[in-house]
């Protein structure tokens, strides 16, 4: 279990940031705590890393 890859699948929007070429979007996987950015047009996007909600700290 520890290597599983989340497929991002459960996702809460976060909101949109207005930007020059349209709008970012942005989403948290609900499963691992990931923040997904997707960049205007839908073609590219970021992850950045979260912290799951129940992990050890």
């Amino acid at each position: 279990m520890g290597d599983e890859k989340c497929r991002h699948e459960d996702l809460e929007f976060l909101g949109g940031q207005r930007t020059e070429g349209g709008e970012n979007l942005y989403f948290r996987c609900k499963r691992c705590g990931d923040v997904l950015i997707i960049l205007p047009g839908g073609k590219s996007g970021y992850i950045v890393r979260g912290v799951k909600p129940n992990a050890p700290q």
